[in-house]
């Protein structure tokens, strides 16, 4: 059994292409840089083909 410890989360923004039906779009996650956790993840625009 694994224990974590409780931290607070450190965000970081992280900007990326993603496809959705072969379509590529610009997606901004923020996750934790201790943990790694994906905090929150939004869709920007549609990126170029």
């Amino acid at each position: 059994m694994t224990l974590m410890r409780k931290h607070k989360h450190t965000e970081i923004t992280v900007h990326a292409i993603r496809q959705r039906h072969g379509v590529p779009y610009h997606v901004e996650r923020t996750v934790c840089s201790n943990c790694q956790r994906l905090l929150e993840e939004k869709t920007i625009k549609r990126a170029a083909a």
